[in-house]
């Protein structure tokens, strides 16, 4: 029955770690991750002030560009279980995370702090684990890293898992030879602050289980350490804990989500003000409910709980442009309890809220076929592009039932749109337009597509994003996307010379307009002129993109 037990157990755990919602994911009700990690420091005045924002991609992709130590360290552990435990991980020490979350703030100001622990300092971890978003790990450089620290590789030669206890399986060491001889081969380790583990239990006891359970394989195998649960805490184990026979596994906690510094001689440094906590909306539509979040102070990120069916769990998803679909079957009472955070680099905030919610009003149904649309009718030639971009959450509604296909196309909407085919990813740095408010849907779309490339301002700091695209612009768009997604940009351009106003075209849009004719992205806009100059409909948009994304980027 054990036997049997265990690789169903085991066979779940495996389930369960590939199919994984990835970061950015807009729910992921039967799991979690951390989008982003919040790092805080306190001041003077006991006030606690967010110095920055860290998405987890972002720690990955600086660890995999060479900016983070991918030096592995290796972790042995007592479990309170019958199992021993081995990890791996790299990351930061925490001087190391220190700097370089410090490094990720908006404000010079703050990257400029001398921040450090040391003495009487302390360095907070709010994490998230079984028990949910109510464990602290408060810990001084001298508990971190004033202690020796080892890795034990013979601890698990020598452990006995019937009787938990060390012991030497060929009988010739004592119980006390057998722990001097582990501590005797052990390598010193640190406290790390893991941005890729993995921890497996090892239970390879064929005459006792009769089963052979063991992790390590499942992440060795596909060539990867689990980063799913970053940040992570690997605090080795001391000479006391091998020989007391201490189970310090419970004290590698993963999902840390918060980090707090508390330094003994800390900052004088005011916060420029505070967040307002957000707000929600709820609407409905057929079996999902669709959340809504807002907050009152400009420029601020939106955190939201993606596992909503644990309303522990603390926030650490980027809310972005579109509403969160929560399936009516987690909340048969009719009302949804979600937890929230609004915060802003250098501002002190209202902390995690508890919303709870009941639907008022429908929601238009962005997946509706287009013959659902008064205004696309089936015989059309763009039915098939506004079917596909409607399917995909590429464009909003004009209203209910109307797609807009004469209506025309804003700098913003697309921005929207190919934000939205990206798979709306998180936004590191908010780019600052004084005509788009910060921290919002549009706002992170606009960021994104400035940040990426795609999209450029129009100069003091705006992006107008109610201008129309012109036909000469979209294509420039198209074209900047298609190389941000490492799609051909190059390759047989179309002859702006066979069009009678061809030669119309701005210089600076020639090269797009030609690469997306050559492509078939845009073509005769009526009695064989090309109108680069011309505004563009969103039904022509729509075929564009279904364009680019079947014949371009091969989706």
């Amino acid at each position: 029955m054990l036997k049997k037990y265990l690789a169903a157990a085991l066979t779940l755990l495996i389930a369960l770690c590939a199919a994984a919602a990835p970061v950015g994911a807009k729910t992921n009700p039967v799991g979690q991750t951390v989008g982003v990690a919040l790092f805080y420091i306190t001041n003077a005045r006991g006030e606690e002030i967010l110095v920055s924002q860290i998405p987890v991609a972002t720690m990955e992709a600086d660890m995999a560009a060479g900016k983070i130590d991918d030096a592995s360290h290796n972790y042995s552990l007592l479990d309170r279980f019958t199992t021993t435990l081995h990890q791996e991980a790299q990351g930061f020490t925490v001087p190391a995370f220190i700097d370089y979350a410090k490094s990720k703030s908006t404000l010079a100001g703050l990257r400029a702090l001398p921040l450090t622990l040391e003495g009487s300092s302390t360095i907070q971890f709010w994490e998230i684990d079984q028990n949910g978003y109510d464990d602290m790990d408060t810990y001084t450089e001298g508990e971190l890293y004033g202690v020796p620290r080892y890795n034990f590789p013979l601890l698990y030669q020598y452990w006995d898992y019937s009787k938990q206890d060390y012991y030497d399986p060929a009988g010739r060491l004592s119980r006390a030879e057998v722990i001097d001889r582990i501590f005797s081969e052990g390598q010193p380790e640190i406290f790390l602050l893991s941005v890729r583990a993995f921890s497996q239990r090892y239970m390879v006891t064929e005459e006792k289980y009769g089963v052979d359970y063991n992790m390590e394989n499942y992440w060795r195998d596909s060539g990867r350490l689990d980063n799913e649960r970053t940040i992570r805490l690997m605090l080795p184990m001391t000479k006391d804990d091998l020989y007391s026979k201490t189970p310090t596994a419970s004290d590698t906690r993963y999902w840390v989500a918060n980090v707090r510094l508390n330094m003994a001689n800390p900052p004088a440094t005011a916060p420029l003000g505070r967040v307002a906590a957000p707000t929600a909306t709820l609407t409905e539509a057929g079996d999902n409910y669709y959340l809504r979040l807002s907050c009152a102070t400009p420029g601020a990120t939106i955190l939201y709980n993606h596992n909503f069916i644990s309303p522990s769990f603390t926030p650490t998803a980027p809310y972005g442009d579109s509403p969160v679909v929560i399936p009516k079957h987690f909340f048969p009472g009719g009302q949804v309890t979600m937890t929230a955070r609004a915060v802003k680099d250098g501002y002190a905030d209202a902390g995690v809220v508890t919303l709870t919610l009941k639907p008022s009003g429908q929601e238009l149904d962005p997946a509706a076929a287009a013959a659902d649309w008064a205004d696309v009718a089936e015989t059309a030639w763009y039915y098939g592009a506004v079917n596909l971009v409607m399917e995909k959450g590429l464009f909003d509604p004009k209203s209910q039932g109307v797609f807009g296909v004469s209506d025309s196309t804003t700098r913003g909407a697309f921005a929207v749109a190919l934000y939205r085919l990206d798979g709306s990813p998180a936004v590191g740095t908010f780019a600052d337009f004084a005509d788009i408010t910060k921290g919002t849907p549009l706002s992170a779309a606009a960021s994104w597509a400035f940040n990426n490339d795609v999209i450029s301002g129009v100069g003091n700091n705006r992006f107008q994003p109610d201008a129309d695209i012109t036909r000469e612009q979209i294509a420039a768009f198209l074209r900047n996307y298609a190389r941000y997604k490492k799609a051909d940009t190059v390759a047989a351009p179309g002859d702006l010379s066979l069009f009678p106003d061809g030669d119309k075209t701005a210089a600076w849009a020639r090269e797009s307009l030609a690469w997306a004719v050559g492509r078939n992205l845009i073509g005769d806009a009526g009695g064989g002129a090309l109108m680069p100059k011309g505004t563009v409909t969103r039904a022509q948009a729509a075929t564009m993109l279904q364009r680019l994304i079947r014949q371009t980027l091969g989706e």
